[in-house]
């Protein structure tokens, strides 16, 4: 087995409104809870969410999808080598453009040289130009890296186009795993936007949880934790294909029961059957 060195992480597609921001910002929060060293690089000029709430990680670099982006692109991809782990949140339509630097700069051979593991992050969604996307992307790509299947229920409610087809087959085969992004309620997604609308900044959902001084309501607060707790339990789960060898061997991920299950207990346990 390869030994990684350096992990970069980017989700590759063309439809946008798939909550890849959302998820690419959880992930951070884990990287920052596992003490995982990292930088980024939001691509994303309007919404600009991972470095609205990570600006002293992450670098604003807006690109348009036009021609003149190539040379950002293979900037940002010069640089993968400078932190652990290296995450990209793409605006939509960027994967032509990103697909031309990987190709023009020959970067799966300079990857498997300098041990960079490379991380390609999948959405399903029952769209047939979503799915011809995702089949061209992961054409180009091929063993190249290493896939995330990612469900999100708050998005794509159902994925019959991908479920049984041959592109998941073909993903299956070359090792792909899986995860499913909770729905985070809108009575939490409120009052983190105050929050931040409070506080005139963006505000991490780690901090939102442990900064008592931020005053997030107390209730918001453990829904939000049971959220994190979640995804950080699928992150800890498939450590090996979003960090380097190193640092994966060393995280221990821990079972949880599954929120709102009670703890199975021994029918009759506390009654007296003996009167």
């Amino acid at each position: 087995m390869k030994n990684i060195k350096y992990r970069l992480i980017l989700p590759m597609q063309a439809k946008g409104n798939m909550g890849k921001s959302i998820e690419a910002a959880a992930r951070a929060c884990w990287l920052n809870q596992r003490g995982i060293p990292w930088q980024g690089f939001d691509l994303d000029g309007d919404n600009c969410t991972l470095s609205r709430l990570f600006p002293d990680l992450v670098t604003l670099t807006p690109l348009a999808g036009q021609a003149e982006d190539l040379d950002e692109l293979i900037a940002i991809l010069k640089r993968t080598t400078a932190k652990p782990v290296t995450l990209i949140d793409p605006r939509a339509h960027l994967d032509t453009q990103i697909m031309k630097a990987l190709a023009s700069t020959h970067f799966f051979d300079i990857a498997s040289t300098l041990n960079i593991g490379i991380t390609l992050m999948i959405f399903p969604l029952d769209d047939l130009d979503v799915m011809d996307n995702l089949d061209a992307v992961c054409r180009f790509c091929g063993s190249e890296v290493d896939y995330v299947i990612v469900r999100n229920p708050a998005r794509a409610p159902k994925s019959r186009m991908f479920d049984g087809s041959e592109l998941e087959k073909e993903l299956v085969e070359l090792g792909a795993v899986r995860i499913t992004v909770p729905i985070l309620s809108e009575f939490v997604k409120l009052r983190l936007a105050k929050l931040e609308s409070d506080h005139q900044r963006g505000i991490p959902f780690n901090e939102a949880i442990g900064n008592d001084s931020l005053g997030l309501d107390m209730m918001a607060r453990g829904v939000l934790q049971d959220w994190l707790l979640t995804l950080f339990h699928q992150y800890d789960q498939i450590a090996a294909k979003l960090l380097p060898t190193g640092e994966a061997a060393a995280i221990r991920p821990r079972e949880i029961p599954p929120i709102g299950e009670l703890t199975p207990a021994k029918r009759g346990a506390k009654v007296n059957l003996a009167a």
